[in-house]
Order: C-alpha cells, then sequence, then structure tokens
C-alpha cells in the first residue's frame, strides 16, 4: 500500500475527527443533549479507521513518527469507548469538582489533537497548516460552548 494513500486518509479521517467535535460543541451550546448523545456511536466508530490505519502504517513500514503520532489519538478513542459508551456514565460538563476520568479524557484529546496535528506535517505542510487551523476553529466552538454555559449561568443569577 502506498505511503501517500494512508498519509491522506489519516489526514482525511483527523478533519472528520476534528468536524466531529466542532459538532459535539455546538450541540452542547445549543443544549441539544440529546441529538449529541445519538452521535457517541458514531463518534466512537472512528476508532476503527484510525486503529486499521495505525496498523496499516505499521505493516507497510511508515517510518516511527507516524506511528508516533497517530498513535494518541487511537488511545483516546478507545478511552472515549470506555468513556462514554461502555461504562455509561452521565458525563458532567461543568462539574464543580473534575473526576480523574474527566481530566484523562481531556488530556487524551490534547494529546491526541497534538498527534495528528503532528502526522499532518510528517505528511506534508499542506497537511499540517490544515490540521492545525482545523483542531483551532474546533477550539473555538469549544469556546463558543463555554460562551453559552456561563452567559446561561449568568442569566440564571440575575434573574434570582
Amino acid at each position: 500500500m502506498d505511503g501517500a494513500l494512508l498519509d491522506n486518509l489519516v489526514v482525511f479521517f483527523a478533519l472528520v475527527f476534528y468536524a466531529f467535535l466542532f459538532v459535539v460543541y455546538i450541540l452542547r451550546a445549543r443544549e441539544l443533549s440529546n441529538l449529541e448523545f445519538k452521535l457517541r456511536i458514531a463518534f466512537s466508530a472512528q476508532l476503527v479507521p484510525f486503529a486499521l490505519l495505525w496498523i496499516l502504517n505499521f505493516f507497510f513500514g511508515n517510518d516511527s513518527g507516524r506511528l508516533i503520532a497517530e498513535l494518541p489519538v487511537v488511545i483516546y478513542l478507545v478511552y472515549d469507548l470506555w468513556y462514554r459508551l461502555i461504562s455509561r456514565k452521565k458525563p458532567y460538563h461543568h462539574p464543580k469538582r473534575w473526576p480523574p476520568g474527566l481530566i484523562i479524557y481531556l488530556l487524551l484529546l490534547f494529546i491526541g489533537s497534538i498527534g495528528l496535528n503532528w502526522y499532518g506535517y510528517l505528511a506534508s505542510r499542506l497537511y499540517g497548516d490544515m490540521l492545525v487551523i482545523a483542531f483551532f476553529v474546533m477550539m473555538i466552538s469549544y469556546g463558543y460552548y463555554q460562551y453559552s454555559y456561563n452567559m446561561k449561568g449568568a442569566t440564571e443569577k440575575n434573574s434570582l
């Protein structure tokens, strides 16, 4: 299998990954938790292409940098599968005290994102730039979600 094809597929699925996260944060900001809940299986299904592409990169002899760069997102998606689907815990988006599982979840998300961006730069500068831009677009949606949450809280405090 051609290394360029593997790189193209990893970058494509990385863009899909960021798009999913963008949608999740917008849904949270708009308080559409039921729709977000329905997307959890589709989000976790991203583990399949990322794991398969990591295995293909391993067996077709791509450099170790690509293997190391892609591995964190695979680990994050495995943890996400356990955290959201298997454990069936109700997520708390703004707890007063963060449980260790949530801290690990967010750390793995950021480490996985950094790995994907790194992978993009290993493939080409264009891919790296695209993934960094997609990461920041996703973070803007996260900022919008946080802003909406804070505004809702401020409105509730003012109405008391």
